[in-house]
């Protein structure tokens, strides 16, 4: 399995909550590009003497390369063998270039430290976690906050069923982390919206919020059937849960109420617009939520 690392500099100094959770996560087979990228120099202050030597430029350059390679042996050294790390630095826009380095490797995964940050500032800045989740081929990995490497890792894998959800499904069945004991498989149905059209529809043996129910809980228990061949069963248990709470609701209570670190979705398979908007659940939990996100994309 190929994955991309998204290294800084601040990674050679201290730990990495994104190196922590891929320990834990335990992909078989893992080879880990930790790849920083160097941003093109900005100058300031330079009104006066616009014009700068191209041999200068290039200088600065390489020293900013030879320098952050230097910072990038250290933090693959600090890894160690389990990742099968190499170190890699680039330089360009941060978000085009850990994308283009993970298509030409054919990585399965794109892994950084994520950070929470408010609906305007998500919006304007064009983070790099932003960037990825809307524009990477691969599935993405932000992690959060300190990984506790020897507690036991726990996850809420949130799907709505659809065709799309269903492939990302699969999709994690071949990435297959091994280091997770226990997945809590959630769907979530508007209750509210079934009960008020009730009146409407006509008389049935079943209420329609409880046919609906009972639907989404024969998928759920489908879905889990799919993934306990895939998973070791003396290493991974689940559960099923069954939500009428609106989608956020029900994921940030399944993730509280279950001790879930890590949060489970597919990135949704719409148009390159519709990704651009605030309304997908992948992107508000990828951007908003204060916990890890694996985003998968098929």
């Amino acid at each position: 399995m190929k994955i991309v690392l998204g290294a800084d500099l601040a990674m050679a100094v201290g730990g990495s909550s994104a190196v922590e959770l891929l320990k834990r996560l335990r992909f078989n087979g893992a080879q880990t590009d930790v790849v920083h990228v160097v941003p093109p120099p900005v100058y300031t202050g330079w009104e006066y003497d616009p014009v700068i030597a191209p041999s200068v430029l290039a200088d600065i350059a390489q020293q900013d390369r030879e320098s952050a390679h230097e910072a990038m042996e250290k933090v693959v050294a600090d890894i160690g063998a389990g990742l099968g790390a190499k170190a890699v630095v680039v330089m360009g826009n941060p978000t085009e270039r850990l994308m283009v380095h993970a298509d030409e490797t054919h990585a399965d995964l794109i892994a950084i430290n994520g950070t929470v940050a408010g609906p305007l500032v998500a919006f304007l800045t064009g983070s790099v976690a932003r960037g990825l989740v809307i524009g990477a081929h691969q599935s993405v990995l932000l992690a959060r906050g300190k990984s506790e490497e020897l507690r036991p890792l726990r996850a809420v894998l949130a799907t709505d069923h659809s065709p799309y959800s269903e492939r990302c499904m699969a999709q994690l069945t071949h990435l297959w982390p091994q280091g997770i004991q226990h997945i809590t498989v959630l769907t979530s149905y508007p209750e509210d919206r079934i009960r008020a059209m009730e009146p409407m529809l006509p008389q049935m043996a079943v209420e329609p919020s409880q046919a609906v129910r009972e639907t989404l809980e024969a998928k759920n228990t489908a879905l889990i059937e799919t993934l306990s061949g895939c998973f070791h069963p003396m290493l991974t248990t689940f559960e099923s849960r069954i939500s009428p709470l609106p989608v956020h609701d029900a994921i940030a209570e399944a993730m509280k109420e279950s001790g879930s670190e890590l949060l489970i979705l597919g990135a949704h398979g719409h148009s390159f617009l519709e990704r651009l908007t605030m309304g997908s659940t992948s992107f508000r939990e990828s951007v908003f939520s204060p916990y890890s996100v694996l985003v998968m994309r098929a």
